[in-house]
């Protein structure tokens, strides 16, 4: 038995050696998986509007002139924005039969790698062709659904039942985090470099 000033320091230890409790790293990493593909997810949100905003250009003879990069109304600003959720919905249920299937760290890990990859590949898709950008958002969405049902698999396996509600609300904080900080981000990267970084930072 422990005498009190061990015991003690066997609490303290515990709570700062979290670290190497493997629960806690899964828990961890979910929660940055989460903010990193809600910050690709956000960031077209703010990119549309630089997109399809005028601004001046001084030539090299002095010249100043007005240019815009996209002139998409408002219907293709909208089906741009809301490609994403027609693949999103898509693989809501087919996610979680994934997960348990292959194995959740793999599915997930495979969404959040194809987003990531798609996301940068955006500007070049826009610059091609409005509707190649469309269905690269629709693909973008059918990656990501997976990834939500995939986390509850993930905890099926590695979360103990009593601690399973802090660790799955742990790790859906990285929604909202990665939520807020992809706004603020975009908005600042956008006025520092221009649109086309937001995409690629």
């Amino acid at each position: 038995r422990l005498s009190m000033p061990s015991a003690r320091f066997a609490r303290s230890s515990s709570i700062w050696l979290f670290w190497r409790r493997r629960r806690h790293i899964v828990t961890f990493l979910l929660f940055l998986g989460f903010a990193n593909i809600y910050m690709l997810r956000v960031n077209l949100n703010v990119g549309i509007v630089a997109m399809n905003t005028p601004y001046k250009v001084t030539l090299g003879n002095g010249t100043v002139i007005e240019k815009q990069d996209f002139d998409w109304n408002s219907k293709m600003q909208g089906v741009a924005l809301s490609s994403f959720f027609y693949g999103y919905t898509c693989t809501q249920l087919l996610g979680g039969w994934l997960g348990s299937r292959f194995g959740g760290r793999t599915v997930f890990g495979l969404g959040v790698l194809v987003t990531a990859a798609l996301t940068i590949v955006t500007p070049i898709a826009a610059r091609t062709n409005f509707y190649l950008l469309v269905a690269v958002r629709v693909i973008e969405g059918v990656f990501e659904g997976g990834t939500y049902p995939c986390a509850q698999a993930i905890y099926a396996r590695w979360a103990p039942p009593q601690e399973r509600s802090r660790m799955t609300s742990l790790t859906f904080m990285g929604i909202s985090v990665g939520t807020v900080l992809g706004l603020q981000l975009s908005g600042i990267i956008d006025g520092l470099l221009g649109w086309s970084p937001i995409f690629y930072i």
